[in-house]
């Protein structure tokens, strides 16, 4: 179990993983536990509308695990959309900890795709998430304005 801060570029309270569990050349496994001091939680829990970035911060961690596997700092990447998520239930409780897994099917030029998964209780989340890494982010930004 490693702390998935160090893969990911966030800092808190923007970090929606706490722990990465697995990591290999595929996919990534990350926890979370929800605790009321979670960006969005109320007094029920975490709105589960929240998943998308819990997803999206898992691939975050696979990326910059393997990053990190060729000496190189955690990089931004953009979330540029979903399918298929449907959400069984509105939140995650207080307390309980969530499992996320995120599976590559498609990477090409830092344009990617992941089939990614939240188990929670007996429940299951899933989506596929389009997902892109640019070489250079500066430069991109710079483009933009």
């Amino acid at each position: 179990m490693m702390d998935a801060v160090q893969f990911i570029p966030h800092e808190k309270p923007m970090v929606f993983v706490d722990h990465l569990i697995e990591a290999n050349e595929n996919f990534a496994i990350a926890e979370l536990l929800i605790q009321p001091d979670l960006m969005f939680c109320d007094a029920q829990g975490l709105p589960t509308w929240s998943s998308i970035e819990l997803m999206a911060q898992t691939i975050s961690a696979y990326a910059g695990h393997k990053g990190q596997m060729l000496g190189l700092p955690p990089k931004i990447g953009f979330l540029l959309g979903t399918r298929k998520m449907q959400l069984p239930l509105p939140y995650f409780a207080l307390g309980e900890t969530v499992r996320i897994k995120a599976e590559q099917s498609y990477l090409h030029e830092g344009l990617g795709q992941f089939n990614c998964e939240i188990e929670y209780r007996e429940h299951r989340i899933c989506a596929m998430l389009s997902v892109f890494e640019p070489a250079e982010i500066k430069e991109n930004i710079r483009n933009l304005a």
